[in-house]
C-alpha cells in the first residue's frame, strides 16, 4: 500500500510540474509539484514520500549550486569582495532581525522564522528546513511568495529607482574561460562519463553529509565537493533534466508534509510576508545607495545584484535595462552559495544563542 501511495504522489507531483510549466509559474518543477501534492495531502492525507529522497534531492541541489562556481568567478572575486561582503552582512542581519520578529510577534518557532527569510533557492531552503526541524511547509510558502513577489515587483521598482539614469559605461571584469587539462579531465572526457561522475560525487557527498550529522549536511557536502572540482577541472556536468527531477522530488517531500492545520495557518502568513518584502526592498535600496555613492557599482547594477531572486532570473531582466550582467552574476552567485551553504549554520547558531 505504501508503495502505491509513493508512486501516486510522484504522479501527482509530475502533473503539478507540467501544469505549472504550462501556466508559467516560477520554478514549476518545485512549486508546481509542491502545490499539487500539498492539495492532495491536505484534503486526503494520501500523499507519501520516503525521507531518504530528501538526501538524494539535497545532494543534487548542492551539486548544481557547486557547478555555478567557476575559475572565472574565483579570479573576479577580489574585484567584488567589498560589495559582496557588504551585501552578505546586510542579508544576514536582515534574516536574523526578521526571524526574531516573526518568533516574538507572530509566535513562529525561531528556526522557521529564520529560514523563511533566507534569500536562497525555494527547493534548497525548503529541503534544509526539513533537516533542521523547522516547519517546512511554512518555509516553502514564504520562499515561494518571496520569489514570485521579487519577479513581479522588483523590475518595476528598479526601473522607477533608475528612471533618471542614462547609460552607464561598465568597467569589464575578466570573462576569459581557460580550459582545464588535469588527469581527471583526460579520463572523464565524454558527456556520459561527466554525468556519471558528477552524480556519483553528489550522491556520495550527500550520503557523507547526511551521516555526518551536520545540519543540511547532504547539500553542504555535495556543494563543497562539486564546487571544488568545478574550480580545478572540467569534469562535472549535469543536464537540467536531473535538476528538475530533484526539484520534483523536493516538491513532493514538502507537499506531503502539508496538513489541514497548515491550510488553516495560511492567514497568519500575510503579515510576515508584507514585512519581509518591505525589509528586502529596504536592504536593496540601502545597499545600492552605499555602493553607488562609494563607486563600487552603478545604482542600476547594484539594485539587481542585491535583489533576492534567482540569479538567472535577475540577469535576464537586467539585460533589458542596461545593467552590468557580469558584476550582477559575480554577486548573485556567491549570494546563492552563501544562502544554501552558510546561512543554515548561522540560523542554527542564532537559535542556540537565544535558547541558551
Amino acid at each position: 500500500m505504501e508503495l502505491i501511495r509513493i508512486f501516486a504522489t510522484l504522479a501527482i507531483a509530475v502533473a503539478g510540474f507540467l501544469i505549472g510549466r504550462r501556466v508559467g509559474i516560477p520554478v514549476p518543477a518545485m512549486i508546481g509539484s509542491m502545490l499539487a501534492v500539498a492539495l492532495v495531502s491536505a484534503f486526503t492525507g494520501f500523499a507519501l514520500m520516503p525521507t531518504p529522497i530528501k538526501m538524494i534531492s539535497q545532494g543534487i541541489s548542492g551539486a548544481f549550486i557547486g557547478m555555478s562556481i567557476t575559475r572565472r568567478d574565483v579570479r573576479n572575486l577580489p574585484h567584488m569582495i567589498k560589495p559582496l561582503s557588504l551585501l552578505l552582512m546586510m542579508l544576514t542581519a536582515n534574516t536574523i532581525v526578521l526571524g526574531i520578529i516573526f518568533h516574538m510577534f507572530f509566535g513562529w518557532d525561531l528556526m522557521t522564522g529564520l529560514l523563511s527569510c533566507v534569500a536562497g533557492g525555494v527547493a534548497d531552503i525548503s529541503l534544509i528546513a526539513m533537516d533542521m526541524d523547522a516547519d517546512a511547509s511554512t518555509v516553502a510558502i514564504m520562499q515561494t511568495v518571496r520569489l514570485a513577489s521579487v519577479l513581479a515587483i522588483f523590475p518595476s521598482w528598479i526601473a522607477f529607482m533608475t528612471k533618471d539614469m542614462g547609460e552607464v559605461e561598465h568597467e569589464p571584469l575578466d570573462m576569459t574561460i581557460e580550459p582545464s587539462n588535469t588527469v581527471l579531465d583526460r579520463i572523464i572526457c565524454t558527456p556520459r562519463r561527466k554525468l556519471v561522475f558528477t552524480l556519483a560525487v553528489s550522491v556520495l557527498g550527500g550520503v557523507t553529509g547526511y551521516l555526518s550529522g551536520v545540519p543540511a549536511g547532504a547539500l553542504l557536502f555535495s556543494l563543497v565537493a562539486i564546487g571544488a572540482l568545478n574550480i580545478f577541472t572540467d569534469a562535472c556536468s549535469m543536464p537540467m533534466t536531473i535538476k528538475r527531477t530533484a526539484q520534483v522530488l523536493a516538491g513532493s517531500l514538502v507537499g506531503s508534509t502539508v496538513t489541514p492545520e497548515t491550510i488553516a495557518h495560511l492567514g497568519s502568513i500575510v503579515g510576515p510576508l508584507i514585512i519581509m518584502m518591505i525589509m528586502y526592498m529596504l536592504v536593496n535600496f540601502v545597499f545600492s545607495f552605499i555602493v553607488s555613492k562609494t563607486g563600487m557599482l552603478d545604482m542600476r547594477s547594484a539594485l539587481f545584484a542585491s535583489s533576492p531572486g534567482g540569479a538567472s532570473d535577475m540577469a535576464l531582466i537586467a539585460a533589458d535595462l542596461g545593467a552590468d550582467l557580469t558584476k550582477i552574476a559575480s554577486l548573485q552567485i556567491p549570494r546563492a552559495i552563501y544562502a544554501a551553504g552558510i546561512m543554515p549554520q548561522v540560523a542554527l547558531l542564532v537559535v542556540h544563542l537565544l535558547d541558551a
